[in-house]
């Protein structure tokens, strides 16, 4: 069975349980059961789930009145099978703020968790649209500031303080999970929160974006300490297809570029070598692009993310 033919089958069957067919990007309509119900969870899983492969809980944790969903995935037959240990990886993924998003992200995860399993002991899928609000009044202040000020730090500026608050909260989740060895994985803008959570939790041992949409690249990666950024292990991924076009004027399939000229500069200017690798990953060559149905992670980055863990 191909890797596409999966990912179709499993988000096909999440929305004929979900009582709707109609797809928008990564995900659906904003109606009926949401994702991190468990009981949809584990229908989702099956069949997967036939043989008691996998273990679904789901923990909410209110921050200040805003509830981020966490459900945690646990690979019941591999613990001795492949020698899980406390040092094991485990995957903390988010997509971007609003649940479409995360049924996007969650459905790639979903689809390649035998493959997972082979390099991580849990998996843990964030959803975070509590935070919709704040994102509204965060953009409506960066459109008065674009009027008002050309300066580029200052325009995302309101962005930037919204993703530091979500990634602090984070960062308490993990240390309230006592969770070692974290590799993060953010599409959109959850690339822009978990590329801030790496550079306070030091439990963080990888980076994984997926057509970031972070206004200032990955430029924070200067602050970490040499000896900690040489052991980070970095894999970023675009999709040829994606133009979701961001606020600063670029759209997603133009960004490689600049993420890949950052990394180079981090690396003459710290005088180190990074663990990075990038791709642009392409459908088929006929596809036309599209600024709503490409802008996700593609299935086959998860791929190269567990063949790049050593």
């Amino acid at each position: 069975m191909s890797f596409q033919y999966k990912y179709c089958k499993y988000k096909n069957k999440y929305l004929k349980l979900r009582g709707t067919g109609v797809q928008i990007g990564g995900g659906d309509i904003e109606r009926g059961v949401q994702l991190y119900d468990i009981s949809m969870v584990s229908k989702f899983l099956s069949p997967l789930d036939d043989t008691n492969l996998f273990t679904t809980i789901k923990i909410p944790f209110n921050c200040d009145g805003k509830i981020i969903h966490i459900i945690k995935i646990i690979f019941n037959d591999a613990k001795k099978e492949l020698n899980y240990n406390e040092n094991t990886p485990v995957l903390f993924a988010l997509g971007g703020m609003s649940h479409k998003s995360f049924v996007g992200t969650s459905t790639v995860i979903l689809s390649k968790l035998n493959l997972l399993k082979t390099k991580f002991k849990e998996i843990y899928l964030i959803e975070y649209s509590d935070f919709g609000e704040m994102q509204n009044e965060a953009c409506s202040r960066r459109n008065i500031l674009k009027n008002d000020n050309k300066t580029h730090n200052k325009i995302y500026e309101p962005e930037l303080d919204m993703n530091n608050i979500i990634a602090k909260y984070l960062n308490n989740i993990i240390n309230n999970l006592d969770i070692k060895n974290v590799h993060l994985l953010g599409k959109c803008n959850g690339a822009w929160v978990v590329s801030l959570l790496l550079t306070i939790n030091e439990q963080c041992k990888a980076l994984y974006l997926a057509v970031p949409g972070i206004a200032f690249d990955v430029q924070n990666l200067k602050s970490i300490k040499n000896d900690r950024l040489k052991i980070i292990n970095f894999v970023f991924g675009w999709v040829r297809q994606d133009s979701f076009k961001f606020h600063w004027g670029r759209k997603s399939n133009q960004e490689k570029l600049i993420y890949d000229k950052t990394i180079r500069d981090i690396q003459y200017n710290k005088k180190i070598k990074l663990k990075y690798k990038s791709k642009m990953y392409t459908y088929d060559s006929e596809l036309q692009e599209n600024d709503k149905n490409y802008h996700e992670i593609f299935p086959t980055m998860i791929d190269d993310i567990v063949n790049s863990i050593q």
